[in-house]
């Protein structure tokens, strides 16, 4: 009997500060996990997962899922003669740069959605505009097809060139993306408050990874 009570408490000891800390990360941000977004195939839940794809970033330098490493990461769509909501999203991730500046494990991933027009040299003077940090925000370009496929097939959002006219239809989402590649969260780009649900939601994502780090390290 004595064994078996001095087991239960081993256990209790090895337990406990697992369940602490799942307790004060739920206590902190409100919830302990994140959803995995995905769309019904065939009666199966399928991931959205980010492909692969080769882009050109505003220094003019290849930019691919790769280079990306082992970051998590907030994606956008816009294009540079957007008159209003492309600036105003870019100016909430903005936001979000300066909220999250601090955090070396998470980029930012600006796509253009009119490549023909929004060269390097264009996506570099945008990018000024903002004051972006050359190494943490990306304001990609490239190929059209690349971008549309990334935009509809990975990340499913909404994206169209209007014929005839010098403008886009195109979502106003910004994405949080893990390191596996899989949309964690879908925010409102106009919306200031879901701005800043995506910021705690990005501490929360790189909080839970060094949990595990740490976790994996004591193991």
């Amino acid at each position: 009997m004595k064994r078996s009570t001095g087991k239960i408490i081993l256990v209790i000891i090895l337990t406990l500060p697992v369940i602490l800390a799942v307790l004060l990360k739920k206590s902190k941000f409100g919830y302990n996990e994140l959803p995995i977004f995905s769309s019904d195939e065939m009666g199966e839940k399928v991931p959205y997962s980010i492909d692969s794809f080769i882009l050109t970033d505003q220094n003019n330098k290849p930019f691919s899922r790769d280079s990306i490493g082992n970051k998590i990461f907030i994606s956008n769509f816009f294009f540079t003669n957007c008159p209003d909501v492309c600036p105003t999203i870019n100016g909430h991730i903005k936001i979000a740069t300066q909220k999250l500046e601090n955090s070396t494990d998470i980029l930012f991933l600006s796509h253009t959605v009119d490549p023909y027009k929004d060269s390097v040299s264009v996506m570099k003077d945008y990018a000024q505009m903002f004051e972006a940090n050359d190494d943490q925000w990306k304001f990609l370009t490239g190929k059209k097809s690349t971008i549309y496929h990334l935009a509809r097939d990975s990340y499913k959002a909404v994206i169209q060139e209007v014929p005839d006219t010098n403008t886009f239809i195109h979502s106003e989402k910004i994405m949080l993306v893990d390191k596996q590649f899989r949309v964690r969260g879908i925010y409102d780009g106009m919306n200031f408050n879901e701005v800043m649900d995506l910021i705690k939601d990005a501490r929360f994502l790189l909080q839970t990874y060094a949990d595990q780090n740490e976790k994996d390290e004591r193991n």
